[in-house]
């Protein structure tokens, strides 16, 4: 084929490959979530090939988030924990804020808690202390906030929200106006299910002012099913506020504009308002139509807040039909209990975040006093002297982990030392990504780490298994064609720290003469 110019053409600062990036976000925009990962991956062939680093990270950032949103949360955790490795050594920490961002939320889906926090804390961090006014802050920051109203940290998010300027980008003003106004209903709605209707009132009143700034944006912006989405997420905190039939017009009105897509949560929204109305009227058939449609999307996305909604209006509609009933209070009870436990949970939550933002304001200005005498320059992780001092001033229970990477001699014989110093760095990457928040990875010497576990035997136990796992797991052939890498693990616990120094390099002479790659505990 003749080339249809030979003119240079400008290109957008995102790189040759941008389009690429904007469909596939698109779509995760509009709920078309599986047409969004295909695209994703589809994309990452080519970028990947074209050796355009960023856009492939783009793509698959947004590969994690549709995943997350579409309830993949297993598989949003995997995406998550390869990207962090992969943005590790980019020059903008705002990668890692918001990778950081979608491990936290995902981990909270699956059960991670401790991992969450960590996650949490640290992207939090990362986008307080770095300069806002570039896109990726903003960027960040808005993943940051996502990631905190899942944990029902409402007000930080809200915070980190509400300091985001808007008029750059009328799309990007968009999209954090929508989240604005998300916050809003989940907040307000978390409120009224764990039964704090009154406390409820002002953020549904919120709610709906930031629906229709979101509305008005989106009428500059042409999109029209913008509009239509604002108009639902208005209706749903009308409908709350007591104006059911009002809100039900609403929703009526804008899905003439905008086709429900079970995936989306102004569809859950509208569901909600629907079935509201329809009991208030008298036709329950139609009511429980759409509650238990709001319920059954709720329950595959892992949305436990919506589902709980779903049942309390459920537990309504039976009471509104059949009248009162000892089992439906029961019922409601036991969908405001699951929330309850979380709610209550949110104190030590916002301690937990404090108290690793303390810790790492510690490390900086430790970093910055003496950051030469108690870093490892490869590797980042602390050196000896630094475990030295931790294990010195170490109160409670203190476990060892030793860690040794094995025929390593091989690796720089047959790939090269410069192959040898990145492995050590991902491996370093490993360390910090699995252990816990309190616990101290340093790099003990050569191709040697310890970590330093505070908690009993069980605590070191599962830091041992999940760091063996990692390594093996890694994409070592990133790093050179062939290459494979494992380790061999010996942790050790003791009354006193020296005693648990000892037990664990007696466990790991013990995995090495067993035939490395395992994990051995004393």
């Amino acid at each position: 084929m003749e080339p249809i110019s030979t003119s240079l053409v400008p290109l957008s600062s995102f790189g040759p490959f941008h389009a690429i990036v904007v469909r596939a976000h698109q779509l995760y925009l509009e709920g078309f979530f599986d047409q969004a990962i295909l695209a994703c991956k589809e994309g990452v062939l080519v970028t990947a090939a074209a050796g355009d680093r960023t856009t492939t990270q783009f793509l698959r950032y947004v590969e994690g988030i549709t995943q997350q949103e579409g309830g993949q949360h297993h598989e949003a955790v995997t995406v998550a924990l390869d990207l962090l490795a992969d943005v590790e050594d980019d020059p903008d920490p705002m990668w890692r804020a918001k990778t950081l961002a979608l491990l936290a939320e995902s981990s909270t889906q699956v059960g991670e808690v401790s991992r969450a926090m960590d996650a949490l804390a640290e992207g939090a961090w990362l986008v307080a202390h770095t300069a806002p006014g570039r896109y990726s802050h903003l960027s960040a920051s808005t993943a940051v906030a996502v990631a905190l109203r899942s944990v029902f940290l409402f007000e930080p998010a809200d915070e980190l929200l509400a300091g985001i300027r808007l008029g750059d980008d009328i799309e990007i003003d968009l999209q954090v106006m929508q989240e604005r106004a998300l916050l809003g209903a989940y907040w307000a709605t978390t409120l009224l299910v764990v039964g704090h209707g009154k406390e409820a009132g002002p953020h549904l009143v919120k709610t709906a002012e930031q629906a229709l700034k979101m509305a008005r944006i989106a009428e500059l912006a042409g999109s029209s099913e913008m509009v239509a989405r604002a108009e639902i997420i208005e209706a749903y905190a009308l409908s709350r506020l007591g104006s059911a039939d009002l809100a039900a017009a609403r929703v009526t009105a804008a899905n003439q504009r905008f086709r429900l897509r079970e995936e989306l949560v102004e569809t859950h929204l509208a569901r909600l308002v629907l079935g509201q109305a329809a009991t208030e009227s008298g036709d329950f058939a139609e009511a429980r139509r759409q509650l238990l449609a709001a319920l059954g999307n709720a329950s595959r996305a892992s949305r436990d807040m919506w589902a709980a909604a779903a049942v309390e209006a459920l537990a309504d509609l039976d009471v509104a039909e059949h009248g009162p009933h000892p089992a439906v209070d029961m019922w409601k009870r036991l969908a405001r209990e699951s929330l309850q436990r979380v709610w209550v949970e949110r104190d030590g939550r916002f301690t937990s975040l404090q108290s690793r933002n303390q810790v790492r304001a510690l490390t900086a200005e430790t970093s910055r006093m003496g950051q030469a005498a108690l870093l490892d320059p490869l590797t980042g992780l602390g050196n000896r002297h630094m475990m030295t001092s931790t294990v010195d001033g170490a109160e409670g229970e203190l476990s060892i982990v030793f860690v040794d990477v094995d025929d390593f001699k091989q690796v720089n014989d047959r790939y090269s030392h410069a192959v040898g110093d990145e492995v050590l760095r991902r491996i370093a990457v490993i360390l910090r990504t699995h252990c816990r928040a309190d616990d101290v990875p340093v790099r003990y010497g050569g191709d040697e780490f310890v970590i330093l576990v505070f908690g009993g035997g069980v605590a070191a136990k599962g830091v041992a298994a999940r760091l063996h796992d990692a390594v093996r797991t890694a994409p070592w052939s990133q790093v050179a064609r062939g290459l494979k890498v494992t380790v061999s693990v010996g942790g050790g616990h003791a009354p006193s720290a020296h005693g648990a120094i000892a037990a664990a390099d007696t466990a790991l002479h013990v995995a090495k003469n067993a035939g490395r790659d395992r994990v051995v505990m004393v």
